[in-house]
């Protein structure tokens, strides 16, 4: 998603640094992943609901953070699941 959205512009070295951020990298299992794919939250969020808040959360730090893109879809979706749960902070470094 982050390629579609702006990466594609970005230096070696600025997508390097993108790749091994923390806040951008999550632990998941495989078929989650590969389900994923590019998705962004308009297209795909994660099965397991009580994470949904964190998700959407993190990918709003990392689009911020690194001038990413959203598309009226996605940040019509980013704000359906964040009203769900009016307290989540985004994620600092």
């Amino acid at each position: 998603d982050a390629w579609q959205k702006g990466a594609q512009k970005w230096s070696e070295g600025r997508r390097t640094v993108f790749a091994n951020d923390p806040v951008n990298l999550l632990a998941v299992d495989g078929s989650a992943n590969m389900s994923k794919g590019a998705s962004d939250a308009a297209s795909w969020l994660p099965p397991r609901k009580a994470f949904r808040c964190a998700y959407v959360a993190r990918q709003i730090a990392v689009k911020r953070d690194y001038g990413l893109w959203v598309t009226a879809a996605e940040r019509d979706a980013m704000a359906r699941v964040l009203s769900r749960c009016p307290g989540q902070e985004l994620p600092s470094r």
